[in-house]
């Protein structure tokens, strides 16, 4: 029959397997050349760096375009007050022009003015 014994802990060194994207950063970039060849911290964090340089990419693309919807909000305002200033316009214009007055003094050029006497009403028989 066996024995029952404790195990020994094994204190064997495990080397951190590098993953393909920091080995390909290495390669084309070349950081041995620019960190030595021990070039522990740049490959180390190359994932939070390519992390916190798309945030900063993503934020400054969201402020850009905040800023052109602020600038195109602020034109259409603009827009839309001149053209309620010209709809103002028009429509004070249109009203004055209806008045008898006013049609009167358009009409005397073509030689018609306005009748003095009030007008007559006709009546008609029934028999007819």
């Amino acid at each position: 029959m066996a024995k029952n014994t404790f195990r020994t802990q094994k204190t064997v060194a495990r080397q951190k397997r590098k993953s393909r994207l920091i080995v390909w950063v290495n390669e084309v970039i070349g950081l041995d050349r620019l960190f030595g060849e021990n070039n522990a911290w740049p490959i180390r964090n190359i994932d939070r760096i390519l992390w916190v340089t798309f945030l900063l990419i993503l934020y400054i693309g969201l402020t850009h375009n905040a800023e052109r919807l602020v600038r195109r909000t602020q034109r259409t305002k603009t827009d839309i007050d001149e053209l309620r200033a010209q709809y103002t316009t028009l429509q004070a214009n249109f009203m004055k022009g209806g008045k008898q007055s006013e049609l009167i003094k358009r009409m005397a050029p073509l030689g018609l003015t306005d009748s003095q006497t009030p007008p007559r009403k006709l009546v008609v028989p029934k028999d007819y």
